[in-house]
């Protein structure tokens, strides 16, 4: 905790920081889902994924800069905490429903 900052500020950070990046998380997955729906109909899908790739890295190095601006290496190390969220949880859940299919069908 830095010099100067309530307990309370410090923890608004952190909390922020790590919102931001489950943010920047889910929005990455989305854009990932959205291509990879549009690359069947793509007259050229090698370009439009790594347009797709580009904007994403893009958009997600973007928020990281702001949150290192901002705060200091923690809200980067909690941010990316948040970042990694959206993708554990859609795993866990893709494994559920996968567990649940019928192996036969």
């Amino acid at each position: 905790m830095s010099e100067g900052v309530s307990l309370a500020g410090f923890v608004t950070g952190h909390i922020a920081s790590f919102g931001l990046g489950v943010l920047l998380g889910t929005v990455f997955l989305w854009g990932l889902w959205l291509t990879v729906q549009r690359l069947p109909t793509a007259a050229h899908p090698a370009i439009m994924m790594l347009a797709s790739l580009l904007l994403r890295f893009g958009v997600t190095l973007a928020g990281f800069l702001v949150i290192a601006r901002i705060g200091s290496w923690e809200h980067l190390l909690v941010a990316a905490a948040g970042f990694t969220l959206p993708r554990l949880m859609i795993g866990r859940r893709l494994k559920s429903t996968l567990g649940r299919e019928d192996p036969q069908a």
